[in-house]
């Protein structure tokens, strides 16, 4: 496949990510047709099942695609192993990385924030909050004080993530009045001088 040709597919799948996102805007997931995202994008309906088998696909794909966008935001630093070793510079940057994340996709976490005809983005994305918020280094390792207990964390946890989760939801609809920095500041300031002590001596 040339070069060319890539550019070409890259152009049409960013056309009709962008139409089915304007037409979530609009009407409920459950209304929206094929026919609409073609004419949306602007192409026939034979050119969106070159790409897609379905909206349903188109959903999923584009769901995994900005989900794991976010995820490599949260990423900590491979050079901490322990939630002793972060500190508020360190915590702070994920948050940012998050919020800067959000912000590159926002369109999508405008819809999965606002239409409850698809409840699973959701949960998808609440979950991505909270596995994140458990792990350090390396990413299939949850993170560990130095004794290494962890049963009291998990309530922690949850408590960060359902206002980290709320937060986000709130800037998403006003996103105006906060920048990205400052949003970052006053989550950072509230998780680090409670939660996060909290999380190293539990």
């Amino acid at each position: 496949m040339s070069k060319k040709t890539d550019l070409r597919i890259i152009r049409t799948k960013k056309s009709i990510k962008k139409a089915f996102l304007d037409l979530l805007k609009e009407k409920n997931y459950n209304k929206i047709t094929i026919q609409d995202i073609a004419e949306e994008a602007i192409i026939n309906r034979n050119t969106f099942y070159l790409h897609y088998l379905d909206k349903d696909d188109l959903l999923d794909q584009l769901t995994n695609e900005c989900l794991n966008k976010l995820k490599e935001s949260m990423n900590v630093s491979s050079n901490i192993e322990t939630i002793d070793e972060l500190g508020y510079d360190e915590f702070y940057e994920i948050i940012k990385k998050t919020f800067e994340a959000i912000e590159e996709d926002f369109d999508f976490y405008k819809v999965i924030m606002g239409d409850e005809s698809i409840p699973y983005l959701s949960l998808k994305f609440t979950n991505v909050i909270k596995n994140h918020m458990s792990q350090a280094g390396d990413k299939s390792d949850p993170l560990k004080t130095e004794d290494g207990n962890i049963d009291n964390r998990i309530i922690y946890v949850e408590y960060m993530a359902a206002g980290l989760i709320g937060v986000i939801r709130f800037w998403v609809n006003n996103k105006h009045k906060y920048s990205i920095e400052e949003i970052s500041r006053i989550v950072i300031n509230m998780y680090s001088k409670d939660i996060l002590e909290l999380l190293k001596n539990c």
